[in-house]
């Protein structure tokens, strides 16, 4: 049966999945996978009635799929943050990433389902990875291991972010890369200084 945008954006919001073995419990398994095959599928069928080609579609459905998944992550660490850090301005630094980064994927799911891209219904294998290799510290360590591992997890999205303002093709996309910069750049600043404070807790 062929999967529509409606339905995997409305599973997606409603955000509970059955575990039997359905295209949704599949993508629950390999989220990221999951909507990069579906995005595939579908590029090569948009590809004849679209002004940009194969490639492009993929590159932008691509970032997509990546910035949703760092989303997630962010919010899921800011929780996480929230419950475990010992410093007052790392609890506070973790609900303001909750917070932005939750608006930043509303605007993103909204931009995939004008664009025709299936997001990832939840954070891929190696934003999971991160997001259990924070969570497996002890509480005495939490706020410095949370703020090292989220200052290079800004480096990467800076990076991904930069190339996607200059190389996306669909202009919504480019220009919600282009205006995630600045913010991005100022989520790093302020990570290594509580970073710097953290480690002088130490």
């Amino acid at each position: 049966m062929k999967l529509t945008t409606k339905y995997i954006l409305g599973a997606l919001l409603i955000g509970s999945f059955s575990f039997a073995t359905t295209p949704a419990a599949q993508a629950q398994k390999k989220p990221v996978k999951e909507a990069e095959k579906i995005n595939k599928k579908r590029n090569r069928l948009k590809a004849d009635s679209s002004p940009y080609s194969k490639d492009q579609l993929q590159y932008d459905a691509e970032f997509a799929v990546a910035a949703s998944s760092s989303n997630m992550l962010e919010i899921a660490l800011g929780k996480l943050a929230q419950q475990k850090a010992i410093a007052t301005e790392v609890k506070e630094w973790g609900k303001r990433m909750e917070q932005e980064h939750g608006q930043a994927e509303q605007q993103l799911q909204a931009i995939a389902e004008r664009a025709r891209i299936t997001l990832p219904q939840m954070m891929g294998k190696d934003d999971r990875g991160i997001y259990d290799d924070i969570d497996d510290r002890k509480y005495f360590g939490f706020d410095k291991k949370y703020m090292r591992d989220l200052q290079e997890l800004h480096e990467r999205t800076i990076a991904r972010f930069a190339d996607a303002a200059a190389k996306a093709s669909n202009p919504e996309l480019r220009t919600y890369a282009a205006e995630m910069l600045p913010k991005l750049r100022e989520h790093e600043e302020i990570t290594a200084q509580l970073f710097e404070r953290a480690s002088d807790r130490k």
